[in-house]
C-alpha cells in the first residue's frame, strides 16, 4: 500500500520515532458570565508555533498470548524554530522526549516481567482468562505559542486487580528559554491560589464527595508543589486524579483559574493570552477559558452509550454515533467565534475524521461539512483503498496529529471522496467554521 509523501508532517515524526527507544465524570456545571466587556489579558505580539504529536503503540507477547499493551508519545516541531526565536524550547522539546522514552522503556521492561509472574501464578491456581497489562500514554497541547508551551499528559496503567487506573499531568515551559516552569513562576501568591481553587471545586462540583476533606488535600498538594496544572492560553487549569479529593468514580477533577478574573493571582510575564488560540482537551475532563469578546464558557467532550457528548456551560448536545479515541480541540478566533474540533474514529473507519461543532451560543450545534478531514497527519496517501473494519481503541498502530495552534494557520489532511487520495492542506478557519483551504500540497 502506497504511503503519503507529508513531508510537512509526518517525516519528522517518524525519523525521531526511530531514533529512540520504545518507552513506557463529571457533573454538569452552572452557567458561567462574561468574563469583562473586552478580555484585557491579550498580547497581539504572542505568536502561534506548530507541533505534532505521535503516538508509538505497542503489544508485547509471547507464545502463551499477550503481555502488555503500551504506548508512547513524542512532542515535535512541524514549524521553524528559529524563526520564532524558541531554539531552547525545541531542544527542551527533543530532551523531554528522550526522557519519556527512556523512562518509559524501563517501565515496560518491568510490566512485562511482572505480567509474565501474574501469569504464572493464575495458572497456577487454576485461572484460564489472563488479561494484559496496560501502560497506555498520550500528550495533549494545552498551549504552543512564543510565550509557552503546556503538554498535557494522560496515563492509564493496568497491573492486574479490579480496575486500572487513570491520570493526568501537566508539563509547562517558557518557549523562549526552553526552562521547565514551576507553578510559583506563573502563580507566586500560592496562598491566595489554594483558596480560589477550592471555592470554585466546591462551586463547580457542589455533589462530589470531596466536601468533607478537599479542602485539606489542596492545601496539602499545594503546600507540597505537588499539584498537577496546565498553563493553558487565557488561565491556569488545575487537576486532581482519582482518589486525591475524590472516589476513583467520580473520575478526574479539573477547575480553570482565568487571568481575567483573578489577575492578582499571576505572574505578569504569564498572565498575557493570545488574541486567536486553539486548545487540545482530554475527552471526559472539562475546560473552561475566555474568549477575544471577553467571553467565558466551559466546554466538554466525552461519550455515552449512544455515542459523543458535548458539554457547553451544561447544556447537552447528543452526536450519535460510534466513535473511539477522540481528541478534541477548542478553537478561539480573534473575532470572538468559538468551535470544537473533534477527531475521533467512527464505526468501520479506518482513520480518525473531524466533526465540527459550533459553541457560540446557549448550546453547542454540529456544523454540515462539504469535505472530509483529519488531523491525522500519517493517512495512506490512497486512503479510500485502506483496509475498513472496526478499529479497536488499543490496536497496535501508530498515530501521528498534526496540532492546531492558530485559526489562521493550520495543516489538516482533506481525505478527497472523488478521487480517493488523502491531501496534505494548509488551512485557516473559514466564516462557517470549517476549514478553508489555502494550499494543497502538489499543487501549483
Amino acid at each position: 500500500m502506497k504511503k503519503s509523501r507529508f513531508a510537512v508532517l509526518a517525516a519528522v515524526m517518524v525519523s525521531l520515532g526511530a531514533g529512540l527507544p520504545a518507552p513506557h465524570w463529571l457533573p454538569p456545571a452552572a452557567p458561567f458570565a462574561a468574563v469583562c466587556e473586552a478580555a484585557s489579558h491579550i498580547d497581539e505580539s504572542i505568536r502561534p508555533i506548530q507541533l505534532a504529536v505521535n503516538n508509538h503503540r505497542m503489544i508485547d507477547a509471547d507464545g502463551q498470548g499477550e503481555l502488555l499493551r503500551s504506548s508512547e508519545t513524542m512532542v515535535v516541531f512541524t514549524g521553524s524554530a528559529a524563526s520564532e526565536g524558541v531554539e531552547e524550547l525545541q531542544k527542551a522539546l527533543w530532551a523531554y522526549n528522550k526522557e519519556t522514552a527512556e523512562q518509559r522503556a524501563k517501565f515496560r521492561a518491568k510490566l512485562v516481567a511482572q505480567a509474565k509472574a501474574d501469569r504464572a501464578e493464575r495458572q497456577a491456581s487454576g485461572a484460564t482468562v489472563f488479561p494484559a497489562y496496560q501502560d497506555m500514554n498520550d500528550v495533549f497541547i494545552r498551549r504552543a505559542d512564543t510565550l509557552a508551551v503546556s503538554l498535557l499528559e494522560w496515563s492509564f496503567n493496568y497491573e492486574g486487580g479490579v480496575h486500572g487506573m487513570s491520570g493526568v499531568r501537566g508539563r509547562n515551559f517558557d518557549s523562549k528559554t526552553g526552562q521547565e516552569l514551576l507553578l510559583s513562576d506563573v502563580c507566586p501568591a500560592l496562598p491566595q491560589l489554594a483558596g480560589v481553587i477550592k471555592a470554585q471545586l466546591c462551586r463547580e462540583y457542589p455533589d462530589a464527595s470531596f466536601a468533607a476533606n478537599g479542602a485539606e488535600a489542596v492545601d496539602y498538594l499545594m503546600g507540597a508543589l505537588n499539584i498537577a496544572w496546565t498553563l493553558d492560553p487565557t488561565g491556569v487549569t488545575f487537576y486532581f486524579n482519582p482518589y486525591l479529593i475524590g472516589s476513583y468514580s467520580e473520575g478526574i477533577f479539573a477547575t480553570t483559574v482565568l487571568f481575567d478574573e483573578h489577575p492578582e493571582l499571576f505572574a505578569e510575564k504569564y498572565c498575557r493570552a493570545p488574541k486567536a488560540y486553539c486548545m487540545e482537551l482530554r475527552p471526559y475532563i472539562p475546560a473552561r477559558a475566555s474568549f477575544a469578546n471577553g467571553d467565558a464558557a466551559q466546554v466538554r467532550v466525552f461519550t455515552s452509550d449512544g455515542g459523543r457528548r458535548i458539554s457547553l456551560n451544561g447544556v447537552i448536545l447528543d452526536d450519535w454515533g460510534e466513535v473511539y479515541d477522540q481528541r478534541p480541540v477548542l478553537v478561539s478566533l480573534a473575532d470572538g467565534r468559538r468551535y470544537l474540533y473533534v477527531d475521533s474514529v467512527g464505526a468501520g473507519d479506518a482513520w480518525e475524521r473531524t466533526t465540527i461543532y459550533d459553541v457560540n451560543g446557549d448550546a453547542p450545534v454540529r456544523v454540515p461539512m462539504k469535505q472530509q478531514f483529519t488531523r491525522r497527519a500519517d493517512v495512506d496517501e490512497d486512503f479510500a483503498e485502506a483496509e475498513r473494519g472496526p478499529i479497536m481503541i488499543d490496536e497496535k498502530r501508530d498515530k501521528g496529529f498534526s496540532i492546531m495552534a492558530s485559526p489562521e494557520d493550520f495543516y489538516m489532511t482533506r481525505l478527497n471522496e472523488a478521487t480517493g487520495k488523502a491531501e496534505l492542506c494548509q488551512c485557516r478557519v473559514g466564516a462557517d467554521g470549517t476549514p478553508e483551504v489555502l494550499w494543497v500540497q502538489g499543487e501549483k
